[in-house]
């Protein structure tokens, strides 16, 4: 540290300046007892040091002096306005400026080391001077002046050299003399400056707030405090005399030369490298470089110390740089570094060297709270410390002059300065050189005491003892010492002590107060003011240095008496004995301070005090500090030892002595040791040289340095970096993923409750879950397909929660799971560790911070635990989280809630459902797809504009459907140019996922190989690049992928993360892909994988699917987007089946790769004849089972239909043959072992001898009653099934055969309700015969008969059993106890009847419904009734709580399943459940599905949570009443009017995505002219066509929002007209287009009927306005209408020439019209021919028994035996006509052509015989569905 750090440096500010103009008369003085008695107003304490006090008075007085002679004085103008009165006290002459008083504005009162300002009287600056000249107006009557001569010429001895100061003595030397060059005129001749001379002098207003600032135009130094004026204290004007400025000639007058150091530099700043945002800063140098560059931000808080070097120094381009990038948070994180630094200091309690050397370092850019506690620990330890440390010593020294303003107070220094001069007087002097330590610490210590204004030094106690101390070195034999501690006992002079008369000059000095202060406080030093300063100070005398000296104003020199008179101190002080040398000193150090060599040059070799030894030792030690301070530049230490010559040679004027050349030459030994080779060997040389003279250095080593050396390592700033910083490393996390997060289209996911709803009941996927942050639930599951944007979203979310976070908040996290080892066990902390966080750090999280998991690819991970249980989640002492789960809806089972809903706290065993929420992702709406695309297209350069892509998205068939998934859409687009390249009918091309892929990887590998070429590569890398290149490089690119995809499915069991480390892995499997191999490099790099550190993965889950399945199949021919094939061989024909990809792996649960491979066979390609080898192989083949399995799976899910095929012998374990279609297949001796044939078409086909152990068909045996079932109930134990029948009887049934075991006879009328109690022991029952019975389960016997006065519909028992509850036609609700049989409460809000009623699951609440519409809850505790609500649309038949009572769920008359929050009364889910009335509802224990069965005779299995259809049966035949779930969840049992109770395995339920919830029913059949197309109107109004041969979708026709009612094609197949159910018209369309031609209008009412001519020419219409009206068929024009029929006109018809039309009425008749003659006549009256006659009878051929629900349409293919059915069912089937046999008795029979819709299981006439592993129960099943279903 430097000699200037003993000053500080506040802010500057100026103040415009103005020319003050005063009232007071010329040579006007003011008696001193004109202001006797004059009180002063409170004062508030201003701070500036004694220098500059000094300075200030002495350039008041030299400018005053010279300005008087040089000016004649100023005459008042008498053009201004006379002033008003003054408000001062009387003879107080006012100060105006510009004529204006600004008496009430100056005020300035002298204190010690401070000015105060308030309002009062301020005097003139001459009224202020004339109290304090020296000369006749001093009240004492002496002259008091310094003795020059002791000034110059003592050296180390005039310490104690007191020579008494004679008054009115001249000066030895003359001021004339010394400033004989830079001045000119006669100041020799001391007189008292007339008071109009220097009210006259000319003053300039500038406010410096306490800095010492240059006036010289050309310096570049920053002005540097000496501690003076804050901004609050200024005085709101304040006056400075200008000074004469002066520049000497380099050799002028004989003196030093001033060009040593030609100009003013750079003052040193210690640099290091800036370190990057957030990058480890592991060097405390840097660290407190980095604070104070940041210190300089505007409007930072940041402290740093008034002498830190780098304070004032503008910032480079880099350093602006770098202080951009930093942000608060950052800026925080050093500060708390700095902090963490002086903590770990201060507990460390052995202080070594090294990290006092570290430690001092941080204390300029400490805050003060931080600062103090620091510098008292040192304190505090070098008290206790023995013997002397001289590192503390010095440490303590540095961290003193490095202290801010404000930072010291009085008591640190004197309690600093006590214990030095304690050890001092301890310290043996001469044993070592402890004592020059101490004497050198003191010294500085005291320099901070003399600048800082510090007091409460006690002079007995502090002052006197130092002195005496001091003194006692002088006759040290180590000449150093004795220098060093004449500079100490110099500074101790100047170092004020507790008896300074502050409160008498408070009071009384007000004058001289107010002079000094105005002056003093705009003092500004440059060269010729210090040089006048000094040249003053020693003319003016001891007196006025000895009060500077004090830290006081010259006028504290002066007192006032009793009788009023201002007086001088009487030997109070010991003025004599202060010295200018010391004040000198101090000024050439600022000039170093700053970098104003140039200034400092000139001052050494001007000064006044040059010859004085004490002066040129300091500036010598001063100038060797330059040389051996490596901060200087290179060159500027060679210019001090240029210097040292100089000073040592001196000159005519600049005379050194004995003592101060050798310690120049000891200066120049200390430098000459240096490691600095251009300075040691200037030093050396110059030495040499000087000793030729003869003089030695002094023995011994002195450091000249004056700070501690640089550390060499930070062992603290090591600590701090080890403590826990958790807020800052989750800024540095948050910034990586805010910085990490690129997605260049962003659609905000809809979403839904489940897949049922209606886009009218969607929502915003964001907002829910934003909901579910603000709730207090814990985990949400969002489910969506693949590619549906779960990772998309989850990203963003995160990135949004980043974005958002505050300090302290909850944190986001995203996880990817299948990257994670064990997630179910510490999924939090294995994923911070990804982030380097620390097990303090992670441990500190847990225990006190909350988070958000956003955990992505549940799926992908195959994980199957529940992640909230098994990390034990939200429990004490563990993660605080929301958890939020995505996952494919494919992966998940129908039990998969119990993998993600929480326990509960206090019955862990219990879900708790209050705590789940969940989602399910929709499809992309046409919005969003072409707000997508409208995003998309300005990515990059393209031909393409949002009109081209939206266009070729809606012309191409189904493909607007496949884009509604977000992962297509993208491959969509990129794909779209190429695919409909060349193509010009693209209402006909047809477009798969596959397909897309294909495009989209070989587009992707071409981007990449265009990149390359463009990138310089390195030669390795060009040379493999080339090689790719010649062989083709897309090919390669792709066989790499898939080759990895495959690898990673063997290896990895297709866990999509693969972690590479290249020495631990480059001897495995992961080294060919991911090892240092130029060409694999070039290959990884251009695929289609995503990195993260170590950790690679293809960019989406269904791009690994994808590659895996282009290894078993890849583009075919006609479809290839490949240079050649790339996938490999799989010859069903080899004889190394067993290394066919397709027996590497089961992938019946590889549902994507399934679909993939399901388009390959879809797309036309030889895969299908590959696959169908594969299972014929496998009858001769045993290795051939599984690919035979897989491929049978593949050909089912593509379509494919085996009905009549030859599958004899095939081997298919384990195989997914559901909703297959096999009909009259020839099975037998077939390998079915496992096989799910769940909703498969098995009719008629042969499994004779056929291995069918653990085959599943998803049913069970149906049981037949010989009357309606109306009711039906499992026991809670599941042991028994009872049903409720038409004639009151009660059946019980032995679940575990089967077997009726007992009858309830009682009831005389149907039983509607039964209900089992909780126990199994008693059963309810509910009748139309207007009562209730209780029946003992055990006897049989009827316990109680309750009676209503109305018909009982529906029972209940309430879960503890003790009461039953009844409802009915009386439109009350009873409760009943069940012990007495005593009514207990009737409830009568109703107002119809009541269908269904429910307990809550605790019992305190029943709910009911009924044909009022109204929702009503009745208290079961208090007998209250209780909430009502109103139903949203129909009248309601079944209602029940979910078991956990969060919702109820409502079966509506209209067919809809609505869900209730029973704690809020809103809906919160809608399904379209069903065609027809909901008749009953039912929760699985569990909660994770929902029955339910219709009007419609089907039984329905939902997802609870998604609200997925999991299955349909459509076995009843008759309506279905009732459905329940057996109490473990696996059976389900309905009861119909069919007279059977049907028995539904559910155990093995898909996910329902196979089934289309938003089905479009089918309503109308009919064959196009050549039999080739199939048209079908829908529920919708669309027209959609089909293949007929193949079943294979093809164009729709949207024909209005009516459902279809009939179509019409015309002969020549290029238009077909419809009409909708309740259409009064007739649209023809063209078929190739999809677009209207005409629309036939004229009907009054709807059209029922309509037809083409024979020859196309005409078409006919029928209505029910009882018309026919014929149209031309091009045109649309009305021909003619024929009337006649009496009623509705429902059926026409052409006949074969066009030249009739036969039309059928509900009025009994057919009648013919004749086109020609237009005549009309009566062909059938009431199905008789016309004349009676009867044309003969039909005769059955076959029955079809299969077919479930109405036929609600049919059509004959033209010229064939096959026809075409629509079902009520949602089915559409064409079958075919076969005469099998010659037998008369049944010659023909119906074969299956193919299928299409929901599903469901035929099995009539399958043969069964001697099925080998058939279970009994199945066995049985397929004998009752094979008599078809239920009569």
């Amino acid at each position: 540290m430097d000699m200037l750090s003993r000053t500080r440096h506040p802010q500057v500010k100026t103040i415009k300046t103005k020319k003050v103009d005063t009232k007071s008369t010329p040579n006007q003085q003011v008696s001193p007892s004109k202001h006797k008695g004059c009180q002063s107003p409170k004062r508030t304490e201003q701070k500036k040091g004694p220098f500059a006090t000094l300075c200030s008075k002495v350039i008041l007085q030299i400018n005053a002096r010279v300005v008087a002679m040089s000016f004649p004085p100023p005459q008042v103008n008498s053009s201004l306005p006379p002033p008003a009165p003054s408000s001062g006290p009387p003879g107080h002459p006012e100060i105006t400026v510009d004529g204006r008083r600004v008496l009430s504005q100056l005020k300035n009162t002298a204190t010690l080391g401070h000015v105060s300002s308030k309002s009062g009287d301020v005097p003139t600056i001459a009224q202020g001077l004339a109290s304090i000249q020296l000369g006749p107006a001093n009240p004492l009557g002496h002259r008091t002046t310094w003795d020059v001569a002791a000034d110059v010429d003592h050296g180390p001895s005039d310490v104690s050299d007191t020579k008494s100061v004679s008054p009115g003595r001249p000066s030895k030397n003359g001021l004339r003399k010394r400033f004989s060059t830079p001045f000119k005129g006669d100041l020799k001749v001391k007189e008292t400056i007339p008071a109009s001379a220097a009210s006259s002098a000319p003053v300039t207003l500038i406010g410096t707030e306490g800095r010492i600032q240059s006036v010289a135009p050309d310096r570049n130094a920053v002005p540097v405090s000496l501690g003076l004026h804050s901004p609050a204290e200024m005085s709101s004007t304040t006056l400075v005399v200008s000074a004469t400025k002066l520049r000497p000639n380099p050799a002028a007058g004989g003196t030093l030369r001033v060009d040593i150091f030609p100009e003013n530099v750079i003052k040193p700043i210690y640099k290091t490298d800036l370190p990057k945002p957030h990058a480890r800063v592991d060097k405390t140098p840097q660290l407190v470089y980095c604070c104070s560059l940041l210190s300089k931000i505007p409007g930072s808080l940041q402290p740093t110390s008034d002498s830190d070097v780098s304070q004032d120094s503008p910032l480079d381009d880099k350093e602006k740089e770098w202080v951009q990038l930093i942000d608060p948070v950052l800026q925080d994180r050093y500060r708390w570094l700095v902090e963490q630094l002086v903590r770990v200091f201060a507990d460390n309690p052995l202080k070594a060297s090294d990290v006092v050397t570290e430690i001092v370092l941080v204390g300029p850019v400490l805050e003060r709270g931080i600062y103090r506690s620091l510098l008292s620990c040192f304190i505090s330890k070098f008290e206790q410390t023995t013997p002397l440390d001289v590192t503390l010593l010095q440490g303590i020294v540095q961290l003193v002059e490095c202290a801010s303003s404000g930072y010291l107070v009085d008591d640190d220094l004197v309690r600093i300065t006590t214990v030095l001069s304690k050890e001092l007087s301890i310290t043996h002097i001469g044993t070592s050189d402890h004592p020059l330590h101490l004497t050198l610490s003191l010294a500085r210590v005291l320099d901070v005491m003399v600048t800082g204004e510090v007091k409460d030094l006690n002079r007995d106690r502090d002052h006197q003892p130092m002195l005496q101390l001091l003194d006692s070195l002088k006759n040290n034999n180590n000449v150093v010492q004795r220098y060093e501690a004449t500079y100490a006992y110099q500074a101790l002079q100047y170092a004020p002590d507790d008896e300074t008369p502050l409160q008498v000059l408070w009071r009384y000095a007000k004058v001289a107060a107010a002079g000094a202060g105005a002056v003093s406080s705009v003092f500004k030093l440059d060269p010729e003011g210090l040089l006048k300063g000094i040249e003053s100070l020693q003319e003016i005398g001891a007196g006025v240095v000895g009060a500077v000296g004090t830290g006081i104003e010259v006028i504290e020199t002066l007192r006032v008496g009793a009788d009023g008179a201002v007086r001088a101190s009487e030997n109070k002080f010991d003025f004599i004995q202060k010295r200018s040398w010391y004040l000198a000193l101090q000024g050439t150090a600022l000039f170093i301070h700053q970098g104003r060599l140039s200034d400092f040059n000139l001052v050494v070799s001007q000064a006044p005090c040059r010859n004085n030894p004490n002066f040129q030792w300091g500036v010598c030690r001063q100038v060797g500090e330059i040389a051996v301070d490596p901060l200087w530049d290179v060159l500027v230490r060679q210019q001090a030892v240029a210097f040292l010559n100089e000073l040592y040679r001196g000159g005519s004027d600049w005379k050194p002595h004995v003592d101060v050349k050798r310690w120049i030459l000891t200066i120049l030994i200390q430098i000459s040791r240096m490691s600095d080779v251009s300075i040691k060997d200037r030093a050396g040389a110059l030495l040499l040289d000087l000793k030729k003279g003869g003089i030695v250095e002094y023995p011994g080593s002195f450091s000249l340095s004056r700070r501690l050396p640089l550390p060499t390592a930070s062992p603290l700033l090591a600590q701090v970096q080890e403590i826990i910083t958790v807020e800052y490393d989750l800024h540095v996390l948050r910034l990586m993923r805010i910085a990490d997060y690129k997605q260049a289209v962003y659609i905000d996911p809809m979403a839904k409750l489940n897949l049922q709803d209606t886009d009218d009941n969607l929502f915003p996927l964001m907002d829910k879950v934003r909901d579910f942050i603000a709730s207090g639930s814990q985990v949400m599951l969002v489910l969506g397909d693949s590619g549906a944007g779960k990772s998309t979203f989850n990203r963003h979310l995160e990135h949004e929660l980043w974005q958002e976070y505050k300090a302290g908040g909850r944190i986001p996290l995203f996880v990817n799971l299948p990257s994670l080892d064990r997630p179910e066990k510490d999924l939090v902390g294995e994923q911070l560790r990804t982030y380097n966080f620390l097990e303090d750090q992670i441990r500190e999280l847990k225990l006190h911070r909350q988070l958000i998991l956003i955990c992505d690819g549940y799926d992908e991970s195959q994980l199957t635990s529940n992640l909230h249980t098994t990390n034990l989640f939200n429990q004490y002492g563990q993660w605080d989280v929301k958890l939020l789960i995505t996952c494919r809806t494919q992966y998940l089972g129908p039990d998969y809630r119990g993998r993600f809903e929480p326990k509960a706290v206090d019955q862990y065993v219990n879900v708790a459902n209050d705590l789940f929420q969940q989602a399910v992702i929709a499809a992309f709406s046409r919005e969003q797809i072409e707000d997508y695309v409208e995003r998309y297209v300005p990515l990059e350069p393209r031909t393409w504009v949002k009109k081209d892509y939206m266009d070729k998205l809606e012309t191409i068939p189904n493909l607007m459907d496949l884009v509604r998934n977000p992962f297509l859409l993208t491959l969509s687009l990129e794909a779209l140019p190429t695919v409909v390249q060349g193509k010009i009918d693209l209402s006909r091309l047809r477009v798969t996922r596959a397909e897309l892929y294909d495009t989209f990887v070989r587009h992707w590998m071409g981007v990449n190989k265009r990149r390359l070429q463009d990138q310089h590569l390195s030669e390795s890398s060009q040379i493999a690049f080339d090689v790719l290149c010649a062989d083709g490089f897309e090919r390669h690119g792709i066989l790499y992928q898939i080759d990895l995809a495959t690898s990673i499915f063997q290896e990895q069991d297709g866990r999509p993360v693969v972690d590479y480390s290249h020495m631990r892995d480059r001897k495995t499997w992961k080294a060919q892909f991911f090892g240092l191999d130029p060409e694999r490099a070039l290959l990884r790099d251009s695929s289609l994988l995503s990195r993260a550190g170590n950790q690679y993965r293809f960019v989406h889950r269904s791009v690994l699917e994808y590659f895996f399945s282009f290894a078993i199949c890849g583009p075919v021919k006609e479809h290839e987007e490949l240079d050649q094939p790339v996938f490999a061989d799989t010859s069903a024909t080899s004889p190394t089946i067993g290394a066919h990809p397709l027996s590497q792996r089961n992938l019946v649960v590889e549902l994507s790769i399934i679909q993939f491979l399901a388009e390959r066979v879809q797309l036309g390609s030889g895969f299908k004849d590959e696959l169908l080898a594969i299972i014929e192989l496998s009858k001769t083949d045993e290795q051939a089972a599984r690919a035979a399995a897989n491929a049978i799976t593949i050909l089912v899910k593509a379509g494919v239909q085996f009905n009549g095929a030859d599958l004899r012998g095939i081997r298919v374990p384990g195989a997914d043959m559901s909703g297959g279609q096999f009909d009259s297949a020839q099975l037998q001796e077939a390998d079915l072992t496992d096989v799910n044939l769940t909703k498969s078409w098995i009719r008629q086909a042969d499994f004779t001898k056929a291995q069918m152990e653990g085959v599943r068909f998803g049913e069970l045996p149906y049981l037949k009653e010989s009357s309606y079932v109306f009711s039906c109930a499992y026991s809670t134990d599941g042991t028994s099934l009872a049903v409720g029948l038409q004639y009151g009887s009660i059946n019980i049934y032995d679940t575990s055969m089967w077997r009726m075991t007992r009858i309830f006879r009682g009831h005389h009328s149907c039983v509607d309700s039964i209900v089992y109690s909780p126990t199994s022991l008693q059963l309810l029952s509910g009748s139309d015969d207007n009562t209730v019975r209780l029946w003992d389960c055990e006897s049989g016997s009827c316990v109680f008969v309750l009676e209503h006065i109305g018909q009982v519909w529906t029972v209940a028992f309430s879960p503890s059993g003790k009461q039953v509850a009844s409802a009915g036609a009386d439109k009350t609700v009873m409760l009943w106890d069940v012990q007495t049989g005593a009514n207990l409460s009737n409830f009568t809000s109703h107002n119809s009847n009541i269908h269904n009623i429910s307990y809550s699951p605790d019992g305190h609440t029943i709910v009911s419904v009924g044909a009022d519409r109204m929702i009503r809850f009745f208290d079961t505790q208090t007998g209250q009734p209780r909430e009502v609500w109103e139903s949203q649309s129909d009248w309601m038949n079944s209602v029940a709580f979910s078991p956990d009572g969060l919702e109820i769920a409502v079966g509506q008359g209209n067919g809809e399943l609505l869900f209730y929050n029973t704690a809020t009364g809103k809906p919160t889910r809608n399904w379209k459940a069903h065609g027809e009335a909901v008749e009953s509802v039912s929760f699985s224990p569990n909660n994770q599905r929902v029955a339910t069965c219709s009007h419609d005779g089907t039984v329905k299995i939902w997802s609870s949570a998604t609200g997925s259809v999991l299955s349909i049966f459509a076995g009843h035949s008759s309506r279905a009443l009732q459905v329940v779930f057996s109490p473990n969840g696996l059976q389900l049992a309905s009861c119909s009017l069919d007279k059977t109770i049907r028995l539904w395995d559910v155990s093995s339920l898909g996910t329902g995505m196979d089934m289309d919830g938003g089905s479009d029913p089918l309503t109308s059949v009919l064959f196009s002219p050549d039999g080739r197309v199939l048209f079908c109107g829908s529920k919708s109004g669309a027209v959609r066509q089909f293949d007929a041969g193949s079943g294979a979708s093809g164009l729709a026709i949207a024909c209005g929002d009516n459902p279809v009612r009939c179509l019409a094609v015309s002969p020549d197949g290029r238009r077909i007209a419809s009409v909708g159910t309740n259409d009064k018209f007739v649209t023809v369309w063209d078929i190739g287009t999809g677009q209207a031609r005409v629309v036939l209008r004229g009907h009054t009412v709807r059209v029922k009927t309509l037809a083409f001519s024979a020859d196309s020419r005409w078409i006919a219409t029928g209505s029910d306005d009882r018309t026919v009206r014929l149209w031309d068929a091009r045109s649309g024009i009305l021909d003619r209408v024929l009337e006649g029929h009496t009623w509705i006109v429902d059926c026409l018809a052409f006949s074969s020439d066009s030249r009739q039309i036969l039309s059928g009425s509900c009025d009994g008749t057919i009648r013919a019209w004749d086109l020609d003659s237009r005549g009309c006549r009566v062909v059938v009256v009431a199905g008789r021919a016309e004349g009676g006659e009867v044309r003969g009878e039909w005769k059955c051929l076959v029955r079809i028994r299969d077919i479930f629900g109405d036929v609600k349409s049919m059509a004959w293919k033209p010229d064939t035996l096959e026809f075409s059915i629509v079902c009520e069912s949602e089915t559409l089937q064409v079958w075919r006509l076969v005469e099998r046999s010659t037998s008369l008795s049944d010659a023909w029979s119906a074969q299956l052509v193919w299928s299409s819709g929901h599903l469901v299981l035929a099995t009539s006439d399958a043969v069964t015989a001697n099925a080998v592993g058939l279970s009994s129960a199945n066995q049985q099943l397929l004998t009752q569905r094979g008599k078809g279903a239920a009569a």
